[in-house]
């Protein structure tokens, strides 16, 4: 039988949570959206009603997996096993956190119910799904368990009583924990390409409640309720999600006024600047145009695929984006396929004016994004080198009442006026700033970080409104010019703090990688190991300390490691199987291949 060994990690972060004394592997925010993707990443489109997203954690260091017998596995009728500090962990093929953790709620329900076990479905105090059960029960509910998950590496890791370490279902792990009544249970899983590792931070919660007849008696609380809670106020209701029919509680699942429920969709602009035609009307139209500071570099329109890891990121890590717009007038990449949730948006379907058509910069398109038929009223605005670090919630980017939290860099903007020798980005900031000092009297000093920004599209019809000619001489400037705006960066976040519709947000982690200089190919293998970005930014620099074919050889490594889950919108190719999701390259299925029996 093949078995595979991982060599230790470091642990991850500080712990969190009353008894979250493991490897680091929490749930660190909540993020609770009833509409958004399901478990089953092979479904043409989102299904409805899918639950709790909550945000998580990842394993701090990804890992190289060794090909070596091991007894431990031996015991299971399967050869997909690998073992990684003393878990038995399944090879993952395909499924994002969220996607892993649903899969194994759904598999102890489809036992529990098989058996005729009552429980309930609650909402965890970090939303995390719990499982409630008769604690008189526990008994029978091992010998459940075990011959259920006989041959499957399912954990129970108990957070109270006695906390220490995990032990399998299949060896009765509730009896041999008996005073613990709140334990983390999941399948282990590693993904052989990035090295991507699920434990127990995608775990479900199992929790053994007391049913008295005048009191119900929890061991933790969660979203809703106390510990005690009085018989006669324990109304049950059910509640169909993750594809299954659940008893919960009235009100359990009800939006909560700390919950950010409302839609949000994603904005990326891009622009496949490799192309030959692409190339030549650029230079063609150029030749009439004074264009500052590096904004006739290369480097603003090189590309190599940053955009399909881009997406990936969103699929991975942020499954609560309804809805993706890709605003481009490049042809749509190969890799990428008809799917309800991706849609390529030309600048004629959103332009107000499209005799200003074509245009080859930035600022122009950003300055319509408002017009995009059928955006939500929240999205987010992010560049293609733009990714998600590891699984985000969207109270990282709107308060509940949809308050925008924009991310402030450290950069000043310095003194001086817009200048045609400076950079587009530097002049947009400084007549930003002259709009924004006009119209309430106040001096804005500091950039905006290089992440995807949360924007309202109401807030954006009011900012033209205000600044009409603005908008206009800045969407029909076809290339950067000194006098343009900058909505996205950073008019409008300062316009929505100084109106009481935006604040600074603190809490984010976030990191600029300038992937042409020599110390980027050290950042990213740090970032690699550690996944301890919110979100991070490789950005193509105009003054190159490494070769091209150096950069885009690590740059290309870096993404597909450290992103290794296929969307499913994106097309089969000979690197990756049809499936959607699947993570296998013909590399790792030659390895797997070779794998000795036993």
């Amino acid at each position: 039988m093949a078995t595979r060994d991982i060599p230790e990690a470091q642990p991850e972060t500080s712990n969190q949570g009353y008894a979250d004394t493991f490897d680091g592997d929490i749930f660190d925010t909540d993020a609770f959206r009833p509409d958004s993707v399901g478990f089953d990443s092979s479904d043409p489109e989102p299904p409805t009603n899918t639950g709790l997203i909550p945000t998580l954690s990842l394993s701090s260091e990804p890992e190289l997996v060794l090909i070596t017998p091991d007894a431990r596995t031996r015991r299971f009728d399967r050869d997909d096993l690998v073992v990684r500090k003393g878990e038995i962990a399944l090879i993952n093929g395909h499924y994002t956190p969220h996607e892993s953790m649903v899969k194994d709620l759904v598999a102890v329900y489809d036992a529990l119910t098989a058996a005729g076990i009552d429980f309930l479905l609650v909402r965890g105090d970090h939303n995390r799904p719990v499982i409630a059960v008769d604690r008189k029960r526990r008994k029978e509910i091992t010998k459940v368990l075990s011959r259920a998950f006989a041959n499957e590496p399912f954990y129970a890791k108990p957070l109270d009583g006695n906390v220490s370490q995990q032990f399998l279902l299949a060896d009765g792990a509730l009896m041999t924990l008996r005073k613990s009544s709140v334990f983390r249970v999941y399948r282990p899983r590693i993904e052989p390409i990035g090295r991507l590792r699920y434990g127990a931070q995608t775990a479900f919660q199992l929790e053994l409640w007391r049913f008295g007849e005048d009191e119900i008696i929890a061991p933790v609380e969660n979203a809703l309720m106390r510990t005690r809670l009085p018989r006669s106020e324990a109304r049950e209701t059910t509640i169909d999600l993750y594809g299954r029919s659940w008893l919960t509680l009235q009100n359990m699942f009800d939006d909560l006024a700390s919950d950010v429920s409302f839609d949000i969709d994603l904005v990326f602009s891009w622009v496949d600047g490799s192309s030959d035609e692409f190339q030549r009307e650029r230079a063609k139209r150029m030749k009439a145009y004074v264009i500052g500071e590096g904004d006739d570099s290369d480097a603003r329109f090189r590309q190599i695929d940053e955009l399909k890891y881009a997406l990936r990121s969103v699929y991975m890590f942020a499954p609560w984006i309804r809805r993706i717009f890709i605003a481009t007038d490049s042809p749509a990449p190969d890799w990428l396929a008809e799917h309800p949730r991706v849609t390529i948006m030309r600048s004629e379907d959103f332009f107000v004016d499209t005799s200003v058509l074509p245009i080859h910069n930035s600022h122009a398109v950003e300055s319509q994004l408002h017009h995009i038929p059928g955006l939500a009223e929240h999205f987010l605005y992010s560049n293609d080198d733009m990714f998600f670090g590891r699984p985000v919630g969207p109270e990282l980017f709107f308060s509940p009442g949809g308050v925008t939290k924009f991310v402030e860099a450290a950069t000043r903007i310095g003194l001086g006026e817009n200048d045609p020798t400076r950079s587009g980005f530097e002049n947009a900031a400084r007549v930003n700033r002259a709009l924004l000092r006009g119209r309430f009297g106040k001096v804005t000093t500091r950039h905006l970080e290089h992440t995807p920004a949360p924007m309202r599209r109401s807030v954006l019809l009011e900012l033209e409104q205000e600044f009409p000619e603005d908008f206009s001489r800045t969407a029909a400037s076809r290339f950067r010019s000194a006098t343009d705006i900058s909505v996205t960066n950073s008019l409008y976040h300062y316009y929505a703090l100084m109106t009481g519709r935006a604040v600074a947000q603190t809490q984010v982690r976030s990191l600029y990688i300038e992937t042409t200089l020599r110390i980027a190919l050290r950042q990213m293998n740090h970032l690699r190991k550690h996944r301890d970005q919110d979100m991070f930014c490789l950005n193509d620099g105009s003054r190159p300390e490494i070769s091209t074919e150096v950069r885009r050889a690590a740059v290309t490594e870096f993404l597909e490691l450290y992103f290794p889950i296929v969307a499913p919108w994106e097309r089969a190719s000979p690197a990756t199987s049809a499936e959607p999701g699947s993570a296998w390259s013909l590399g790792a299925r030659a390895v797997r291949a070779e794998l000795p029996t036993a």
